[in-house]
């Protein structure tokens, strides 16, 4: 009998490149609307490409870079795709 483990929560800011699936935003007013804008939102698939000041993003078939002050406010879990 194998046991699963829950897949743990982290922020965007503290997290290693890989794949990973948004499960929160704790932002209001702009930055909220910028993550929007940008495609962060809650249940969507990102792969975090590089951990610098920006942070570089694959969302879908864009890149883009996210600040690391706005990504303090996204919590991510690994959903380990490949590729």
């Amino acid at each position: 009998m194998s046991i699963l483990q829950a897949p743990t929560t982290v922020l965007l800011s503290e997290a290693a490149p890989g794949h990973y699936r948004c499960d929160g935003i704790d932002a209001v007013g702009q930055d909220a609307i910028r993550l929007k804008r940008l495609g962060i939102c809650e249940g969507r698939s990102l792969h975090l490409v590089g951990r610098g000041d920006p942070m570089v993003l694959r969302i879908g078939e864009s890149q883009i870079g996210l600040s690391r002050q706005l990504a303090c406010a996204v919590q991510v879990s690994s959903c380990g795709a490949a590729g």
